[in-house]
């Protein structure tokens, strides 16, 4: 019935009967009739084009087996190239993977490579600190570290969005080729305690000279006042201005208890405070 009605409003238009006269003649629906007048002048045909299966018919178990199968020996595949190895929606894969297969696609995540000397090294000094806690638990604890931070604004690529109608109506994050950085010092203590920021001079190399001055002139007088006479153990990481032997050798003399390089376990931020509380 439906291509009858069809090849009916064809054959009057071909005819030569407008659009009105046929709507009056045949009773159909405006829209019927200029919608097929329409499509046969795009495209010359008069039968209905072949609609596209529904995505649920698509996702067959044959579908979904050769998908899951791809997956597995590739998992790096994007889905826009899944979709076009299957000559389909990009949503028809979203779907598939998520709701029939109940995967979920997520960020490769990067760890530091550990070697099993590293391994090694670290247990070592790991019980070496957990024995020297047990003689210096009523010490208290000061954690040194340094920082960069740039002017240009932080943004994340992937995460940070701005919802609105247009394109145009996204502020622009603008960045500079080579951004204004400063090098910042803090120091923070087992009991909360927190020393104002020293700032390094602009573009100045945080070498051994340097540090020495600032420990000396700065981090140990605020250090002393917060103690006030109490123990205490003075925690850095073995930066190659921390390691130095001058600086090694100036904290012997005026820090009582503090971590040399052979102590600190090498990339293990966990053991510093400052990387997550500053």
């Amino acid at each position: 019935m439906e291509q009858e009605k069809r090849s009916a409003i064809i054959e009057l238009h071909r005819a030569g009967r407008s659009a009105q006269e046929i709507i009056s003649l045949l009773k159909y629906p405006s829209s019927t009739v200029y919608t097929i007048i329409n499509r046969y002048k795009a495209t010359g045909m008069s039968s209905r084009s072949k609609q596209s299966p529904r995505s649920d018919r698509k996702r067959s178990p044959r579908f979904l087996a050769g998908l899951r199968k791809s997956i597995n020996a590739f998992p790096t595949k994007s889905m826009s190239a899944l979709a076009k190895d299957r000559s389909v929606h990009r949503s028809t894969i979203f779907r598939a993977i998520k709701h029939d297969l109940g995967y979920k696609s997520y960020v490769m995540k990067v760890r530091h490579l550990l070697t099993d000397k590293m391994k090694a090294t670290r247990e070592a000094r790991c019980r070496k600190i957990l024995s020297s806690l047990k003689n210096t638990g009523g010490h208290l604890r000061f954690f040194c570290d340094e920082k960069i931070f740039t002017l240009d604004k932080k943004r994340n690529r992937q995460n940070d969005r701005w919802i609105c109608r247009e394109a145009s109506e996204v502020p622009m994050v603008f960045r500079t080729k080579n951004p204004a950085a400063v090098m910042v010092l803090g120091v923070i203590s087992s009991e909360g305690h927190v020393m104002p920021p020293h700032f390094f001079e602009p573009k100045q190399k945080v070498n051994q000279e340097v540090y020495l001055e600032v420990l000396s002139n700065v981090v140990k007088p605020w250090i002393d006042t917060v103690a006030s006479g109490r123990k205490y153990t003075f925690q850095q990481d073995s930066a190659p201005a921390h390691k130095a032997k001058t600086v090694q050798a100036w904290l012997k003399e005026n820090v009582p208890h503090f971590w040399d390089p052979q102590t600190w376990p090498s990339n293990s931020p966990d053991l510093n405070p400052c990387d997550y509380y500053l």
